[in-house]
């Protein structure tokens, strides 16, 4: 491009820098970014700083991509968007640095950055995988249902937590208090708790919660008939998940008959 004096434009340049991201050339990503900044091409926007945040923190290079966070942005009039934000904290609760990443959702505040669902969904992913599922529950309490912004997405990650840290019963007791609070849980969160029933090899409870499912007017998938199939050591070979006999043998079961 530069021999037949084309001029690469933002959306051009990202993608070079994208691509250097994802194969952990770095360095050649912040070069390129340098010769944006002094002006030999165009100038970076809010996605090229996002992009190269995300790709220091998969390299673990934290302190760079906090200075371009918190430094090299401001300096250039590029205000950072959520976007960004949630990419730095995936970033750090990655590396396991929980605490920064709260520090840093705190900031985001200060900044006058709205969190969005995504956010919510990688602070509480984090939390739970770095086995703090109290401030995990201690954050949706706190922050996350008086904000509004919630979504199944959210609640799949919190449902996550619970099966990674071995706590059915609050599982359960989180899925019930969503409904009774008004809010209607997709089949994706009753699978995960089914499953984690199911691997338990409690089935009373697995055919309990699908019963409630269905009250809540959701129709089982394949995939929750895949997971009750562990229940009775069936492996299905095919993809008719509607197949009545069995769909029948089910409905008898989570009635206890």
């Amino acid at each position: 491009m530069l021999q037949n004096q084309c001029h690469a434009d933002v959306i051009t340049l990202n993608t070079v820098i994208n691509g250097f991201c994802k194969v952990g050339r770095i360095d050649e990503a912040l070069t390129v970014l340098q010769d944006m900044l002094s002006g030999k091409f165009s100038a970076p926007n809010v996605v090229t700083f996002t992009t190269i945040i995300s790709g220091l923190l998969d390299t673990a290079r934290v302190d760079e991509a906090v200075e371009l966070l918190h430094k090299v942005m401001p300096e250039n009039g590029v205000r950072p968007s959520v976007a960004t934000y949630n990419a730095f904290l995936r970033g750090l609760f990655k590396l396991k640095r929980p605490n920064d990443a709260l520090r840093a959702f705190n900031n985001m505040a200060s900044n006058g950055i709205t969190a969005d669902s995504t956010t919510y969904t990688v602070v509480v992913d984090g939390l739970c995988e770095s086995n703090q599922i109290d401030e995990a529950k201690n954050f949706w309490h706190n922050v996350i249902w008086p904000s509004g912004i919630h979504d199944n997405f959210v609640y799949a990650a919190i449902l996550k937590g619970f099966y990674r840290t071995n706590n059915f019963n609050e599982a359960c007791h989180f899925l019930y208090e969503l409904v009774d609070s008004g809010v209607s849980p997709n089949i994706f969160s009753y699978n995960i708790v089914i499953n984690y029933a199911c691997n338990l090899g409690l089935k009373r409870e697995a055919y309990h919660i699908v019963r409630e499912m269905k009250r809540n007017k959701l129709t089982p998938d394949c995939v929750t008939w895949r997971i009750l199939d562990k229940l009775h050591g069936k492996v299905r070979t095919h993809n008719h998940f509607e197949d009545r006999n069995l769909s029948a043998l089910y409905d008898r079961a989570s009635l206890g008959t």
